[in-house]
């Protein structure tokens, strides 16, 4: 989708001063000029554009001044830069940066629907899931988050979950200048801690889970969680939509302020009335408040009923037809990355990549592919390196109940040494006593995996799912689990 370049008038600097009032803005020089953008990346600067230097991006002041910024914000204490446009000094930069986008963008976030999806696993299933089934209700849904911004057929990658204020606003603006109705978005727990989606309005927000991740920038269990919960409480939604089954669920389902729905097994708001799960899909039917519809979904695995249940509990909340959103499912498109198939109809074994990459996902993923073949289920997977390392022998735990064989292998090691994050992985696995090896080579892995095989077996290859890149070191290479899966699988026929 072609991105929105202004707004339609702009907004002088002091109309801006007013709506940033909370931040205790001051100005050095006019007030007059007109601002077209905000933008916090030096690079993307153009002419007319307020340039919010946060942290670091205070030494990229004079670049962004060079590319046209008509102003630039700073954080109060800052030195004052010279450079010929006005100053506006604020009390918290990086807050005031998503209710400045907000202002310049006329805000967006309030002219179409915006949904936030937060929780440790399920975001991105459930964020597609949401856009297939407001369009299929007859809405006009982009989509943002891990696989980055979608919109009608035009899609653009992502670096972030979620991005930062500025671009948030963009692309809201953009969805609604386009005549889009909703923007259903991924809501971290990094965003909300760091302010990202401050200034949004949520007419919606919604938690799958919370089980242990991020605690490399949480610190604890605990702020991880008041993380998440920030949505529901202090970012004031119109209307929540709760997975209670979860127990940190039942926290905001008691906290949350609005409308909220509650979802889950056991009669709640959205609730299951007898589906079944098993290799073909989901098949039954769902109560939805007052309502019961029919679900028929080609997604496996009780993880992608919770998916559904919420994904119905959003459309209820929006007020859209439950019944045409349900019927959607049928048609909605496989997640890239999320329990994706690579096998083709010729192989006799299965293979299937997710990014499952949090002890709760990987074992979700294993018991979801236990039921797709007659064989045995095999893993191939690891742990990303300079991120929470009192996760890796939980990984290797889940996998040593729930698979035959295993391949511990590369995930994204970072800076860390690879073998000393398998060791970890093994501590987890090895009291279980199923067959495993380590291949620290990620394609040696997966090679290795597939041709070992016998008929009517799984593997399972996880934790990097649609992500086309490893990290080694310091180093981004060029990485894809299903380009190296269907590679394997070729192999493996020609061998036949």
């Amino acid at each position: 989708m072609r991105e929105e370049k202004s707004p339609p008038h702009g907004l002088t600097l002091g109309e801006l001063v007013r709506a940033l009032a909370r931040f205790e803005p001051q100005v050095v020089g006019s007030d007059a000029v007109r601002l077209l953008d905000v933008r916090h990346d030096s690079r993307a600067v153009s002419s007319g554009d307020l340039f919010v230097a946060r942290g670091r991006g205070a030494g990229f002041i004079h670049q962004a001044v060079e590319q046209g910024a008509a102003a630039v914000m700073i954080e109060q204490g800052q030195p004052l830069p010279d450079v010929g446009v006005p100053v506006l000094s604020v009390s918290d930069v990086r807050l005031a940066l998503s209710f400045a986008a907000e202002a310049v963008w006329e805000r967006p976030t309030q002219r179409i629907g915006v949904v936030g999806i937060t929780g440790t696993n399920g975001k991105t299933t459930s964020s597609y899931l949401v856009q297939h089934a407001i369009q299929s209700a007859g809405g006009r849904a982009a989509r943002l988050g891990t696989l980055g911004f979608a919109f009608e057929g035009q899609e653009d990658t992502a670096s972030l979950t979620t991005p930062e204020g500025d671009e948030v606003s963009r692309r809201a603006a953009a969805v609604a200048r386009a005549g889009g109705t909703h923007m259903v978005m991924e809501a971290s727990s990094h965003a909300l801690t760091l302010g990202r989606v401050e200034a949004v309005h949520f007419r919606v927000a919604a938690f799958t889970n919370l089980t242990q991740d991020h605690l490399d920038f949480h610190g604890t269990m605990d702020a991880y969680a008041q993380a998440k919960l920030r949505l529901f409480t202090e970012l004031l939604p119109e209307a929540s939509v709760v997975n209670v089954d979860d127990a940190f669920g039942q926290e905001i389902l008691r906290r949350a302020s609005g409308r909220v729905l509650a979802v889950g097994r056991g009669g709640h708001d959205v609730t299951p009335l007898g589906v079944s799960v098993d290799a073909r899909g989901l098949h039954g039917r769902i109560r939805v408040l007052d309502r019961e519809v029919t679900l028929e979904s080609r997604l496996v695995g009780e993880h992608n009923l919770d998916n559904v249940l919420l994904s119905l509990g959003i459309v209820a909340a929006l007020g859209l037809d439950v019944d045409a959103a349900a019927a959607g499912f049928a048609g909605a498109p496989e997640v890239p990355g999320r329990l994706e198939r690579c096998d083709a109809p010729e192989d006799d074994v299965l293979v299937v990549v997710d990014y499952a990459h949090t002890p709760d996902a990987l074992e979700r993923a294993l018991r979801a592919v236990r039921s797709l073949g007659s064989g045995q289920v095999m893993c191939v997977f690891g742990c990303g390196g300079d991120r929470d390392p009192d996760k890796r022998p939980k990984m290797g735990d889940a996998v040593g109940r729930l698979a035959s064989r295993a391949v511990i292998t590369n995930d994204n090691p970072r800076s860390e040494e690879p073998a000393v994050i398998a060791r970890a992985i093994e501590a987890g696995l090895r009291p279980h006593g199923i067959d495993y090896e380590v291949e620290l080579n990620r394609a040696a892995a997966i090679e290795r995996a597939v041709l070992a095989a016998a008929p009517g077996d799984v593997i399972l290859i996880a934790g990097k799912g649609h992500e086309p890149y490893q990290i080694i070191g310091a180093t981004r290479r060029d990485f894809d689990d299903r380009v190296e899966a269907k590679r394997a699988l070729a192999l493996r026929r020609g061998a036949g």
